[in-house]
């Protein structure tokens, strides 16, 4: 599977050009759903906008995209928008940009302009993440291994999804799928090739 870049949390940016006000507010949406329900809460709480347009794109595996120009003249908003989105490789994502109306026409190639300039300026903000194919494995280790792996594994790219204490260590741990071998042989080797760690599954995790 391919990996991809989303955004962590929610980004803002906003600007004036020729009396019109544009906002764009963007956030990471596991899914198209997700992505239209943020459309409908900005749409809710800027009801006073001339338009809030918008992009959003789904994962990479489900390939969902949809845009809106929500009443500016056909493609001078939503796929500019979107546009922007795809070329920083964004996945998961939603762009809503509002714009209050100056009182003076921007043309097609002015709004085209300052639609992407919002959404490019808010992309610049955002905490850009890496969502990468991974193998999830578990581990129970006793203190003394944990202590042992613990450095090892964070030099190796090992995500610690979750960790309990009792007994022992229960540990979640998450790696890109190229090193799940490597970490494979490395709990096999710490817990003496007991049955004290499994793969479990594959699945995308941001790092």
């Amino acid at each position: 599977m391919e990996d991809y870049l989303t955004i962590d949390g929610e980004a803002e940016y906003g600007f004036e050009v020729h009396r019109s006000r544009f906002l764009c507010r963007m956030a990471h949406t596991e899914c198209l759903v997700d992505g239209l329900e943020f459309v409908a809460d900005i749409k809710k709480r800027y009801n006073d906008a001339t338009h809030n347009c918008y992009a959003a794109i789904g994962s990479p595996l489900s390939n969902e995209q949809k845009f809106s120009d929500d009443g500016e003249p056909s493609g001078t908003a939503g796929q500019p928008i979107l546009n922007v989105l795809v070329k920083n490789r964004l996945y998961c994502v939603t762009a809503v940009v509002t714009r209050y109306f100056g009182g003076i026409k921007l043309g097609a190639g002015g709004l085209v302009s300052a639609y992407t300039k919002a959404v490019a300026e808010c992309v610049s903000q955002a905490n850009i993440i890496q969502n990468k194919w991974s193998a999830i494995y578990r581990a129970e280790l006793s203190y003394s291994e944990y202590k042992t792996a613990e450095k090892r594994l964070r030099e190796e790219g090992v995500k610690i999804e979750d960790i309990e204490y009792g007994e022992g260590v229960k540990l979640r741990l998450a790696v890109p799928q190229s090193k799940s071998e490597t970490l494979n042989t490395y709990l096999s080797a710490l817990t003496q090739g007991g049955e004290r760690h499994a793969f479990v599954k594959n699945e995308y995790v941001y790092y």
